[in-house]
């Protein structure tokens, strides 16, 4: 009869165990980095983007354990996502998933890096226009221009060039802020993204060291280019009008780069 109780009580440790969110505890990679994980887990595979652990619980433990996991690490919000900045391996875990079986499998992933570097929480640049990846290339710019407030050019002439007004604005008034760009030039799109940034992003040019404040992204056909600068322009006594951003070489020389150009009216 103890016997019996003994293995009885066992069963009922193991199916605990199985099915039900337990702790989290500490798992090396095979690079030694620690991550936290669901009870029962061990490394299993990784990539650039995704670190998979796996163990012999079931899925529904693995998901619960794991959004307790993910939020040990530091959490922030930009672009309208939410993230998890874990500063001893320097990625923004941005979510996990759970895959079921025998043994069962939770995938993590994420971004190298803080992905909200040079982000605020301001209220007048925490707006979510989303992730520029993500964006709709094939929108119809009159509806990118009143629906998503996004300043549009369609053929060198602003549809609402009281947007980019808004945003000139702000910056001159050192609000940190954020401007979506459409560019529609003979058929063909590209999306430009430029922010003022809360925390300079610091660059090293030969011997001259600068602090850039001024973040831009450009996305067309091909991909998406960002780089940052140290000062942001416009030429509005112009027809067109151009808006430019600058950065100084190895020798201290500043050099224009043109984002764009448009005409009103």
């Amino acid at each position: 009869m103890r016997r019996f109780r003994g293995l009885l009580t066992a069963l009922v440790v193991l199916a605990a165990l199985y099915f039900m969110p337990f702790v989290t505890v500490e798992a090396s990679d095979d690079a030694g980095r620690t991550w936290r994980v669901p009870f029962g887990t061990a490394f299993a595979a990784k990539s650039d983007t995704d670190i998979t652990f796996s163990g012999y619980r079931s899925g529904y433990s693995l998901s619960k354990d794991s959004e307790n996991a993910i939020r040990s690490g530091e959490e922030i919000k930009c672009y309208g996502n939410t993230y998890y900045y874990q500063e001893d391996k320097d990625v923004s875990l941005t979510g996990y998933t759970v895959q079921n079986g025998f043994p069962s499998a939770v995938t993590y992933h994420f971004e190298k890096g803080n992905a909200c570097k040079g982000w605020t929480l301001d209220d007048e640049v925490a707006w979510e226009v989303g992730a520029l990846e993500d964006a709709d290339m094939t929108i119809d710019p009159m509806k990118a221009a009143q629906d998503l407030e996004w300043f549009v050019i369609v053929d060198g002439k602003a549809l609402n060039p009281g947007i980019y007004n808004d945003f000139s604005r702000l910056v001159k008034q050192g609000v940190y802020s954020i401007l979506r760009t459409m560019i529609v030039e003979n058929g063909e799109v590209k999306l430009i993204d430029i922010q003022l940034l809360e925390t300079p992003v610091e660059q090293q040019t030969g011997a001259n060291k600068q602090e850039a404040y001024y973040r831009t992204a450009v996305r067309t056909a091909e991909g998406i280019e960002e780089n940052y600068y140290t000062r942001y322009s416009e030429t509005a006594e112009t027809n067109p009008r151009r808006v430019s951003v600058f950065e100084k070489d190895g020798e201290g020389v500043e050099h224009e780069t043109v984002l764009f150009t448009y005409s009103v009216g």
